[in-house]
């Protein structure tokens, strides 16, 4: 029979799976959200997104944050002495009041508008960006390298605060990099004028 502290290590290896599959998940759909031609790919892929987070996102977060809280208690390791106890739960806890806090609101967003295009049926550069706001996109970028972050501090349990500063900074860069040029490059073969009236 699973003793109480394999069942813990289980569910947590279980939300992260759900957790970083998730936002994976996210990452790509939105990129096809990006790159779409037609109206209905752009509203298909707002859907995704949305069904994603909830299905996928929202589950892991909780089975990981739940499972991590009982494991801290179990194993006695306090929640502010070792540094890399403070990045894995205080990191995951900025992941998830930002995930339901902006990103949720983003993700509502898009889907919103996005069903809205579908009576004009035409996809235009203004009505991207009436979809999403600047906020939405900085977070969105940053729930990836972050989350790569919680799982550095995990596995490699680095032992200095320069060490998970030095972590959270590269992280904070690439988000910037990702925010900066994954936009452009993703619709670098669309046309100004955006997408022409769906037949």
């Amino acid at each position: 029979m699973m003793d109480y502290y394999t069942f813990l290590i289980y569910s947590h290896i279980l939300g992260f799976i759900l957790l970083g599959g998730g936002l994976a998940a996210v990452f790509v759909s939105e990129l096809r959200a990006y790159r779409a031609r037609e109206v209905h790919v752009f509203v298909e892929a707002a859907r995704y997104t949305a069904i994603q987070y909830d299905v996928l996102v929202l589950p892991g977060a909780l089975i990981a944050g739940s499972s991590g809280l009982f494991l801290v208690l179990e194993l006695e390791l306090g929640f502010f002495q070792e540094p890399w106890v403070v990045g894995m739960w205080g990191l995951f806890v900025f992941e998830f009041l930002e995930g339901n806090i902006f990103t949720r609101i983003q993700f509502r967003r898009t889907l919103r508008e996005s069903v809205k295009l579908l009576e004009h049926g035409r996809l235009t550069e203004e009505a991207r960006d009436e979809a999403r706001t600047v906020i939405g996109l900085i977070v969105h970028f940053l729930d990836l390298p972050l989350f790569a972050v919680i799982v550095y501090c995990g596995k490699v349990r680095p032992d200095t605060w320069a060490e998970l500063g030095l972590a959270i900074g590269v992280a904070v860069v690439v988000a910037s990099i990702l925010t900066v040029f994954v936009p452009r490059l993703a619709r670098r073969d669309l046309e100004p004028e955006g997408q022409e009236a769906m037949p």
